[in-house]
């Protein structure tokens, strides 16, 4: 059963390798434009800094390593022949860059971290995840003191959107093999976000020679660049 967290709260994670989920609903008929929401994880050293560019994971790192360790290419753009389009087992036309994305997920230099592939219109799943990335403290650089989970609004400015016209947004950390309705712990943001275009979601930090979660929910004026400049 899964342990609900409050804002604040934190808990002993008693597992190495997960999965975290995120998920969210947009209000029907908030905004004329899809909603582009963004998970990224900013890896922290003992100053509260990213150790470097590259422990910034998020969809479009610069550095999109393809998820192979003896083949670490990063490709600027879609290749039609290593990644053609097609049609999947359900009959989902997959174009060459949504190809490209999917064999290219960003991951932080440590292989510790995996991040989302990209959901450019919140359309991914109807209750469940729609952005999930994957995480194996067992691997985290040693430098790394904490690892901030956040999610931005793309392009919010132009597009004038903002939190509050998102509901449902939760959080979860789950094993292999565990449903949508399943996970280890959770945590539901209920805040009212209405002026802010990035939420800090959650926290993994090193306490004591172990690794526990804390629930955040810090809300940003700014988008992904506001983050940026903070943990920079």
């Amino acid at each position: 059963m899964a342990i609900n967290l409050i804002k604040g709260e934190n808990r002993v994670l008693n597992i190495n390798k997960f999965h975290i989920g995120l998920g969210w609903d947009v209000n029907e008929g908030a905004s004329q434009y899809d909603f582009d929401l963004d998970v990224s994880a900013f890896m922290l050293n003992r100053n509260k800094k990213m150790v470097n560019d590259n422990y910034l994971v998020f969809y479009n790192s610069e550095d999109p390593y393809r998820v192979a360790p003896e083949n670490l290419t990063v490709p600027q753009h879609p290749d039609a022949k290593k990644y053609p389009a097609y049609t999947d087992d359900e009959g989902k036309y997959h174009s060459e860059l949504e190809h490209w994305r999917e064999a290219t997920r960003p991951i932080s230099p440590d292989w510790s971290v995996i991040g989302s592939i990209d959901d450019t219109n919140g359309l991914t799943s109807e209750d469940g995840d729609d952005e999930t990335m994957d995480i194996d403290l067992s691997k985290v650089n040693q430098d790394v003191q904490e690892i901030i989970i956040a999610v931005s609004i793309y392009d919010y400015m132009n597009r004038k959107q903002n939190f509050g016209q998102v509901e449902r947004a939760y959080v979860r950390i789950f094993k292999d093999g565990q449903s949508d309705s399943e996970a280890e712990y959770i945590y539901d943001l209920t805040e009212d976000f209405s002026a802010c275009a990035s939420v800090e979601f959650c926290r993994l930090y090193r306490h004591n020679n172990e690794w526990k979660v804390q629930a955040l929910g810090i809300g940003h004026k700014g988008g992904l660049e506001e983050l940026v400049s903070k943990y920079s």
